[in-house]
């Protein structure tokens, strides 16, 4: 190794971790020092700015030894620090915390990938119909827990499991809606979530069937398939399915 390839590992290992690393030789201590809680206070920052929530329910103090044991432990992929949100939900998941704060933290970097997406939006003016062509709002993100992590607070900590299915979107004025969603509703937004051959992996990750099934998909034939996959009437579904999607698509979760 180099001389200065010896000295920037040493100087990273150090910013990383002083306790277990010492500092490059002839560096001032009070130099470092400042290096030491730039980087830190950068990651504090970057990770803080998304997670409000979880900082008020795990604690300022919690929190902050959180953050430096995600420095310290996490090998990150990414150098973007808009991308550092998402490095941190996997650190999360291999650490020894409450399940129901791994979902809240998705939960709330759900947030900022629905806002950041480079997706366009566009709305259709006129009255959804059976004949209309319907697909998601492009920036839209099908979420479920195993708790009502829209209702944790510090002062309301979930004390049981809650199956619990969101939707997460962008509309046109640039802000991000939340609507909670009953299994119902929730199937059939995936259903037609999968005619979207552009979706990220991350969006088709629970779909059972393949997008080029769902091509060009009309509100009739949505509820077509949607009434065979639940094994129901299609007189049963179509009220009621078009009436949801019609208010759906008033809120722009839902687009022709």
């Amino acid at each position: 190794m180099l001389d200065f390839q010896r000295y920037q590992a040493e100087f990273t290992a150090h910013l990383r971790n002083p306790a277990a690393h010492q500092k490059p030789k002839n560096v001032p201590n009070a130099r470092m020092a400042v290096y030491r809680e730039l980087v830190f206070n950068n990651f504090l920052a970057s990770v803080s700015a998304c997670f409000p929530v979880c900082i008020s329910v795990l604690g300022v103090r919690k929190w902050r030894v959180l953050v430096r044991n995600f420095m310290l432990q996490h090998a990150s992929s990414t150098p973007i620090f808009r991308e550092i949100p998402q490095q941190f939900l996997a650190f999360l998941t291999t650490q020894d915390c409450p399940d129901y704060l791994k979902q809240l933290a998705h939960y709330e970097w759900a947030e900022l990938e629905a806002a950041g997406s480079s997706a366009i939006v566009n709305t259709h003016k006129q009255a959804l119909q059976t004949h209309s062509t319907i697909r998601l709002n492009p920036t839209a993100l099908l979420l479920s827990y195993d708790y009502a992590v829209h209702q944790i607070s510090k002062k309301n900590l979930p004390k049981k499991t809650e199956p619990t299915f969101l939707l997460v979107y962008r509309n046109t004025d640039f802000e991000v809606k939340f609507i909670a969603l009953s299994p119902a509703t929730f199937a059939l937004l995936t259903l037609i979530q999968t005619q979207d051959l552009t979706a990220s992996p991350s969006k088709l990750q629970n779909l059972t069937v393949l997008p080029s099934q769902f091509q060009n998909l009309t509100v009739l034939k949505c509820l077509k398939l949607f009434a065979e996959q639940i094994g129901q009437p299609l007189k049963v579904i179509e009220q009621f399915g078009l009436e949801i999607l019609q208010d759906l698509a008033k809120q722009q979760a839902v687009f022709q």
